[in-house]
């Protein structure tokens, strides 16, 4: 169950959760927005990124919640950490990934069973972060809605065996890009995982080890000035 929230978190992952003050407009053509995000994006050398997950699951009335921080590096390191109510962590290059969690006060490495799958997740999430959107238009239907206050990307997945598992992805900004504020996924069954970003810190120097698949600098080391 764990490694699943921590999955689900990373695909990246919307319903619409709280009404607008005005309309959401589609855009009837989203490149020049997708171009200017990119331009925007591509100064970018790392982020830091705090969250608050939400699984929700019809079976259940409330939530699942989980919270923790995300931390990109050029040119392809990820990392997800799970702070509470457990502890884990996933890691990700472009040419491996590995996973701990943490048993009695110890980090256990886990051996995965979908690594390709967990790794094309986790390399999306790398290039939407730095907005190379022209990367991600092969294997997604990209459209942008707008109004006053916010900036709706709506990613759907072009091949019909993924939609079977993911039906779309909304990345939600505030109306000039600057900032992610919610990513959220829709099953094709109707629940959803929504991802509330709280605090964004951009061209971060993370220390040595923050990204190491052997063995992780803690992240109290890796938020220390």
């Amino acid at each position: 169950m764990k490694k699943m929230v921590a999955i689900t978190g990373l695909m990246f992952t919307a319903a619409v959760f709280a009404a607008d003050d005005d309309v959401m407009q589609p855009v009837a053509n989203p490149q020049p927005i997708l171009h200017d995000l990119q331009q925007k994006m591509s100064t970018l050398k790392s982020v830091c990124l705090d969250f608050t997950q939400e699984r929700r699951l019809k079976l259940f009335a409330e939530p699942l919640t989980s919270e923790g921080v995300m931390l990109i590096s050029e040119p392809d390191q990820i990392r997800w950490e799970t702070i509470a109510p457990f502890q884990s962590i996933l890691l990700a290059s472009h040419k491996s990934v590995a996973q701990f969690e943490q048993n009695d006060g110890k980090w256990e490495k886990l051996t995965l069973g979908f690594p390709q799958l967990l790794k094309r997740v986790m390399d999306q999430m790398v290039l939407m972060n730095q907005g190379k959107l022209d990367a991600l238009t092969a294997d997604f239907t990209i459209t942008v809605a707008t109004n006053r206050s916010l900036a709706v990307l709506t990613l759907v997945p072009k091949d019909e065996n993924v939609r079977a598992m993911l039906a779309s992805l909304e990345v939600r900004m505030p109306p000039d890009f600057s900032a992610t504020r919610e990513v959220v996924m829709h099953e094709p069954g109707g629940d959803f995982t929504r991802i509330i970003f709280t605090r964004e810190r951009r061209n971060v120097t993370f220390p040595a080890g923050t990204f190491d698949q052997s063995k992780p600098l803690e992240i109290a080391a890796v938020r220390s000035p």
